[in-house]
Protein backbone atom coordinates (compact mmCIF):
# COMPACT_ATOMS: atom_id res chain seq x y z
CA UNK A 1 0.00 0.00 0.00
CA UNK A 2 1.85 3.84 -0.93
CA UNK A 3 2.19 5.71 1.29
CA UNK A 4 2.66 9.78 1.31
CA UNK A 5 5.19 11.09 3.90
CA UNK A 6 3.57 14.41 4.29
CA UNK A 7 0.25 13.94 4.35
CA UNK A 8 -2.12 14.06 7.79
CA UNK A 9 -5.31 11.94 7.53
CA UNK A 10 -7.22 10.04 8.64
CA UNK A 11 -10.69 8.07 7.82
CA UNK A 12 -12.27 5.30 8.13
CA UNK A 13 -14.92 2.22 6.75
CA UNK A 14 -18.71 2.84 6.10
CA UNK A 15 -22.13 2.39 5.23
CA UNK A 16 -24.38 -0.37 4.15
CA UNK A 17 -27.53 -1.25 1.71
CA UNK A 18 -28.01 -4.56 -0.17
CA UNK A 19 -27.99 -3.69 -3.79
CA UNK A 20 -28.15 -0.71 -6.28
CA UNK A 21 -27.69 2.50 -5.52
CA UNK A 22 -30.76 5.35 -4.73
CA UNK A 23 -30.46 9.06 -4.34
CA UNK A 24 -32.82 9.50 -1.32
CA UNK A 25 -31.67 12.87 0.32
CA UNK A 26 -29.88 15.42 -1.67
CA UNK A 27 -31.72 18.68 0.35
CA UNK A 28 -31.14 22.00 -1.67
CA UNK A 29 -28.16 23.38 -0.40
CA UNK A 30 -27.06 26.79 0.29
CA UNK A 31 -23.36 26.04 1.53
CA UNK A 32 -21.45 24.50 -1.16
CA UNK A 33 -18.12 25.09 0.65
CA UNK A 34 -18.63 22.28 3.07
CA UNK A 35 -19.97 19.08 1.39
CA UNK A 36 -20.88 15.79 2.29
CA UNK A 37 -20.06 12.51 0.58
CA UNK A 38 -20.64 8.75 1.30
CA UNK A 39 -23.41 6.46 1.28
CA UNK A 40 -27.09 5.61 2.80
CA UNK A 41 -25.29 6.22 6.42
CA UNK A 42 -26.06 9.97 5.29
CA UNK A 43 -28.29 9.67 2.35
CA UNK A 44 -31.04 6.88 3.54
CA UNK A 45 -32.90 9.15 6.10
CA UNK A 46 -31.03 12.56 5.69
CA UNK A 47 -30.98 12.84 9.12
CA UNK A 48 -27.24 13.44 9.70
CA UNK A 49 -27.91 16.42 7.40
CA UNK A 50 -30.75 17.82 8.95
CA UNK A 51 -28.97 17.76 12.48
CA UNK A 52 -26.01 19.43 10.98
CA UNK A 53 -28.36 22.10 9.53
CA UNK A 54 -29.82 22.64 13.11
CA UNK A 55 -26.45 23.09 14.38
CA UNK A 56 -24.73 25.41 11.65
CA UNK A 57 -27.85 26.89 10.41
CA UNK A 58 -26.60 26.07 7.05
CA UNK A 59 -27.91 23.29 4.39
CA UNK A 60 -24.69 21.65 2.96
CA UNK A 61 -24.24 20.41 0.31
CA UNK A 62 -24.82 16.79 0.16
CA UNK A 63 -23.48 14.05 -2.95
CA UNK A 64 -24.34 10.94 -1.03
CA UNK A 65 -25.92 8.10 -2.69
CA UNK A 66 -27.43 4.93 -1.03
CA UNK A 67 -25.85 2.03 -1.86
CA UNK A 68 -22.73 4.01 -3.02
CA UNK A 69 -19.57 1.58 -3.05
CA UNK A 70 -15.79 3.24 -2.43
CA UNK A 71 -15.28 3.85 -6.32
CA UNK A 72 -18.48 5.85 -6.38
CA UNK A 73 -17.69 8.10 -3.04
CA UNK A 74 -14.44 8.40 -5.05
CA UNK A 75 -16.69 9.97 -7.90
CA UNK A 76 -18.43 12.40 -5.21
CA UNK A 77 -15.40 13.32 -3.95
CA UNK A 78 -13.86 14.56 -7.42
CA UNK A 79 -17.17 16.33 -7.86
CA UNK A 80 -16.68 18.17 -4.67
CA UNK A 81 -13.45 19.09 -5.08
CA UNK A 82 -14.17 20.80 -8.60
CA UNK A 83 -15.22 23.62 -6.57
CA UNK A 84 -12.36 26.06 -5.69
CA UNK A 85 -13.79 27.44 -2.67
CA UNK A 86 -14.10 24.35 -1.18
CA UNK A 87 -13.59 24.29 3.11
CA UNK A 88 -14.29 21.19 4.67
CA UNK A 89 -15.75 17.79 3.51
CA UNK A 90 -17.77 15.34 5.55
CA UNK A 91 -17.52 11.75 4.07
CA UNK A 92 -18.02 8.08 4.91
CA UNK A 93 -17.69 4.87 2.38
CA UNK A 94 -16.41 1.27 2.17
CA UNK A 95 -19.14 -1.09 3.83
CA UNK A 96 -20.76 -1.68 0.71
CA UNK A 97 -18.30 -2.94 -1.02
CA UNK A 98 -18.95 -5.82 1.17
CA UNK A 99 -22.31 -6.21 1.92
CA UNK A 100 -22.70 -6.63 -2.40
CA UNK A 101 -19.98 -8.09 -3.20
CA UNK A 102 -19.59 -11.92 -3.70
CA UNK A 103 -16.98 -12.18 -0.94
CA UNK A 104 -17.73 -13.51 2.37
CA UNK A 105 -17.31 -11.30 5.26
CA UNK A 106 -19.27 -12.99 7.60
CA UNK A 107 -16.70 -15.96 8.48
CA UNK A 108 -14.28 -16.23 11.20
CA UNK A 109 -11.52 -15.81 10.74
CA UNK A 110 -12.18 -13.44 7.95
CA UNK A 111 -11.13 -15.08 4.79
CA UNK A 112 -8.75 -14.33 1.81
CA UNK A 113 -11.26 -13.02 -0.28
CA UNK A 114 -12.95 -10.40 2.46
CA UNK A 115 -9.31 -9.69 3.27
CA UNK A 116 -8.48 -8.34 0.06
CA UNK A 117 -12.14 -6.56 -0.89
CA UNK A 118 -10.71 -5.13 2.62
CA UNK A 119 -7.40 -4.01 1.10
CA UNK A 120 -8.80 -2.73 -2.55
CA UNK A 121 -10.80 -0.18 0.02
CA UNK A 122 -8.06 0.54 2.44
CA UNK A 123 -6.03 1.21 -1.57
CA UNK A 124 -8.95 3.31 -2.75
CA UNK A 125 -9.46 5.33 -0.05
CA UNK A 126 -5.66 5.99 0.25
CA UNK A 127 -5.80 7.66 -3.10
CA UNK A 128 -8.96 9.80 -1.97
CA UNK A 129 -6.73 10.85 0.72
CA UNK A 130 -4.00 11.99 -1.58
CA UNK A 131 -6.84 13.63 -3.74
CA UNK A 132 -7.77 15.80 -0.22
CA UNK A 133 -4.13 16.83 0.61
CA UNK A 134 -3.68 18.57 -2.96
CA UNK A 135 -7.36 19.71 -3.21
CA UNK A 136 -8.77 23.21 -2.20
CA UNK A 137 -9.81 22.52 1.00
CA UNK A 138 -8.19 22.17 4.65
CA UNK A 139 -10.26 20.06 6.81
CA UNK A 140 -11.98 17.10 6.37
CA UNK A 141 -14.12 15.01 8.75
CA UNK A 142 -14.23 11.10 8.41
CA UNK A 143 -16.97 9.19 9.80
CA UNK A 144 -15.78 5.66 10.63
CA UNK A 145 -18.47 2.42 11.10
CA UNK A 146 -20.45 1.39 14.48
CA UNK A 147 -21.27 -2.01 15.18
CA UNK A 148 -24.02 -3.80 13.08
CA UNK A 149 -26.45 -6.00 15.04
CA UNK A 150 -28.32 -8.92 14.85
CA UNK A 151 -28.43 -10.53 10.79
CA UNK A 152 -25.53 -8.33 10.53
CA UNK A 153 -23.48 -8.48 13.36
CA UNK A 154 -20.66 -11.38 11.65
CA UNK A 155 -19.46 -7.80 9.81
CA UNK A 156 -18.14 -6.48 12.83
CA UNK A 157 -14.97 -8.34 12.45
CA UNK A 158 -14.38 -6.98 9.29
CA UNK A 159 -15.05 -3.77 10.99
CA UNK A 160 -12.90 -3.97 13.50
CA UNK A 161 -9.97 -5.67 11.64
CA UNK A 162 -10.13 -2.11 9.15
CA UNK A 163 -9.81 -0.32 12.83
CA UNK A 164 -7.10 -2.52 13.62
CA UNK A 165 -5.14 -3.08 11.05
CA UNK A 166 -5.93 -0.91 7.46
CA UNK A 167 -6.63 2.74 9.21
CA UNK A 168 -2.94 2.77 11.56
CA UNK A 169 -1.43 1.63 8.02
CA UNK A 170 -3.22 4.84 6.59
CA UNK A 171 -3.05 7.05 9.53
CA UNK A 172 -0.02 7.25 11.64
CA UNK A 173 1.88 9.63 10.41
CA UNK A 174 4.35 10.56 13.36
CA UNK A 175 7.55 8.87 11.15
CA UNK A 176 6.39 11.95 9.16
CA UNK A 177 6.02 14.74 11.55
CA UNK A 178 2.26 14.32 11.98
CA UNK A 179 0.65 14.79 15.37
CA UNK A 180 -1.15 12.13 16.65
CA UNK A 181 -4.33 13.34 18.42
CA UNK A 182 -6.86 10.80 20.68
CA UNK A 183 -9.35 11.67 23.50
CA UNK A 184 -12.63 13.26 23.70
CA UNK A 185 -14.54 16.41 22.47
CA UNK A 186 -17.02 17.27 25.56
CA UNK A 187 -20.25 16.53 24.88
CA UNK A 188 -19.87 14.90 21.85
CA UNK A 189 -17.94 12.02 22.27
CA UNK A 190 -14.49 10.27 21.15
CA UNK A 191 -12.12 11.00 18.01
CA UNK A 192 -8.66 10.27 16.99
CA UNK A 193 -6.39 11.27 13.78
CA UNK A 194 -3.75 12.44 12.55
CA UNK A 195 -2.96 15.94 11.08
CA UNK A 196 -0.74 18.50 10.24
CA UNK A 197 -0.85 22.55 11.31
CA UNK A 198 -2.45 23.25 7.74
CA UNK A 199 -4.47 20.26 7.25
CA UNK A 200 -5.76 17.51 8.80
CA UNK A 201 -8.57 14.72 8.13
CA UNK A 202 -10.31 13.62 11.39
CA UNK A 203 -11.87 10.64 11.67
CA UNK A 204 -14.68 9.30 14.07
CA UNK A 205 -14.91 5.96 15.67
CA UNK A 206 -18.56 5.76 17.16
CA UNK A 207 -18.21 2.32 17.97
CA UNK A 208 -18.42 2.84 21.28
CA UNK A 209 -21.53 5.31 20.79
CA UNK A 210 -24.07 3.50 18.75
CA UNK A 211 -25.86 1.28 20.91
CA UNK A 212 -28.24 -1.27 19.00
CA UNK A 213 -30.91 0.81 19.89
CA UNK A 214 -29.64 3.41 17.95
CA UNK A 215 -29.76 0.91 14.52
CA UNK A 216 -32.88 0.15 12.68
CA UNK A 217 -35.16 -2.45 12.31
CA UNK A 218 -33.24 -4.02 9.28
CA UNK A 219 -29.88 -4.76 11.26
CA UNK A 220 -27.48 -2.04 9.86
CA UNK A 221 -28.84 1.86 9.17
CA UNK A 222 -28.93 4.14 12.04
CA UNK A 223 -32.62 5.34 13.74
CA UNK A 224 -32.89 9.16 14.41
CA UNK A 225 -31.12 9.17 17.65
CA UNK A 226 -28.15 7.12 16.06
CA UNK A 227 -28.56 10.06 13.25
CA UNK A 228 -28.38 12.93 16.33
CA UNK A 229 -25.35 10.68 18.05
CA UNK A 230 -23.44 10.80 14.64
CA UNK A 231 -23.92 14.27 13.65
CA UNK A 232 -22.92 15.49 17.19
CA UNK A 233 -19.85 13.93 17.09
CA UNK A 234 -19.21 15.12 13.78
CA UNK A 235 -20.17 18.68 14.66
CA UNK A 236 -17.98 18.32 18.38
CA UNK A 237 -14.62 17.55 15.86
CA UNK A 238 -15.75 20.50 13.55
CA UNK A 239 -16.04 23.09 16.36
CA UNK A 240 -12.67 21.38 18.52
CA UNK A 241 -10.73 21.93 14.96
CA UNK A 242 -12.17 25.11 14.00
CA UNK A 243 -13.28 23.61 10.63
CA UNK A 244 -14.73 26.29 7.95
CA UNK A 245 -18.30 25.35 9.07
Amino acid sequence: MRRLGSLAIILAATSLVTTGCWDFNNPYADEWDVQIIGDSVFDLSGDIHDVLQDLSGKSYKDRSVSGAKIAAIDSQLGKALSRSTLNSLIADGGANDILQGSMDCDSDPLTQGCLDVLDYIADTMWSMIVDMYYGPAYDHVWLGYYHVKRSEAEKNEAIDYAYDNLYPDLFDLSPYGGTQVSGAVPGYGEYYGSYLSTFGIFMLDPRDYILTSDIKSDDIHPTYSGSVKLANLIWGVMVEEDMYR
